[in-house]
């Protein structure tokens, strides 16, 4: 059960996530849209408020000229760190190396950035099979699988990790008819 206190540093973070995608933010996707729903997944299956947080802005450090050293802090040192390790490497180009530099720091850090790089990939699988490349589904549907098959040690017994596993079937099916 939540309490009053927890869900006001909630609002303040989805606050802070409007304001710095107004003011800075530059993916012509609905991010906040997106950012909201990760965190809102996390509150409804009742993970504790950083990481609720940290579903929140995980995309701040990756779509505007938030740093994680200004989220530490306004939220904290887990919660940077778990939006670092949910935040890809710019500096590397080959998307799928970038995708599993990302899980493998998400792997390091533990449950709570599994959990919330679970629950963005639960919102965005539902996206896969637009886009512009059948290379770029094919890569989308390899990351979730990779994903899927290291996860289990840290969310193993997590509704959301069967959530994902019953939603991968219908996902690469769905990315296998847009390629025809």
């Amino acid at each position: 059960m939540r309490d009053l206190k927890e869900d006001e540093e909630i609002e303040r973070a989805i606050q802070y996530l409007v304001h710095s995608f107004e003011s800075s933010g530059d993916n012509p996707k609905p991010v906040i849209l997106h950012s909201t729903r990760v965190g809102m997944d996390l509150y409804d299956r009742d993970y504790e408020k950083r990481i609720v947080i940290s579903g929140l802005l995980h995309d701040l450090v990756e779509d505007t000229d938030e740093t994680s050293d200004e989220i530490r802090s306004k939220f904290g040192e887990d919660v940077a760190n778990i939006v670092e390790a949910t935040s890809f490497d710019e500096n590397i180009d080959d998307y799928l190396e970038r995708q599993y530099d990302m899980y493998e720091r998400c792997f390091e850090l533990g449950r709570s950035a599994v959990a919330v790089k679970a629950a963005d990939i639960l919102d965005n699988s539902d996206y896969y099979g637009l886009g512009d490349s059948e290379e770029l589904q094919k890569n989308q549907i390899e990351k979730m699988e990779y994903f899927i098959d290291k996860s289990e040690p840290y969310i193993g017994e997590e509704d959301i990790l069967r959530e994902l596993n019953d939603k991968f079937p219908s996902v690469k099916e769905r990315v296998k008819n847009s390629e025809s």
